[in-house]
């Protein structure tokens, strides 16, 4: 695993780390491709369930890599539920805490998006510079 964290979005309105699953398994990705999934509280287009907002689950176990952004799948991959810049205070709370957490524990360096290594993703996650520049401290 590299020192690295890449955030990225689920660019979806509603999901969890078993929906995300489901999505990858049917791409063939051999489990869901993220470490971690912060969700929004709306875990179907017809269910929320607002205790939900900003809880983190797990997803792949940190010592595989995993499978969300190419040449670069040895980086801890976190998940926001929602689309572009469109999350909750809560999960950015939950986010701005789990990569403080992971910092410390793993001596992670640079925090990115997906859209600094992909070009055809240019608003993943879409997170402000500010908040950008909140994570990497």
């Amino acid at each position: 695993m590299t020192r690295e964290i890449i955030v990225h979005c689920s660019d979806s309105d509603y999901g969890n780390a078993a929906l995300i699953t489901v999505w990858h398994l049917q791409r063939q990705f051999r489990n869901i491709g993220y470490n971690f999934v912060i969700l929004n509280g709306k875990i179907s287009s017809s269910c929320e369930l607002k205790w939900f907002n900003g809880i983190i689950e797990t997803g792949r176990a940190l010592d595989e890599d995993g499978a969300h952004t190419l040449n670069h799948n040895d980086a801890i991959g976190i998940c926001l539920i929602g689309k572009s810049n469109k999350f909750t205070s809560q999960q950015i709370e939950s986010l701005h805490n789990l990569i403080k957490t992971l910092k410390v524990k793993y001596d992670i360096g640079a925090v990115k998006q997906h859209s600094d290594y992909e070009p055809m993703k240019p608003f993943c996650a879409g997170l402000s510079p500010e908040t950008m520049g909140l994570l990497n401290k």
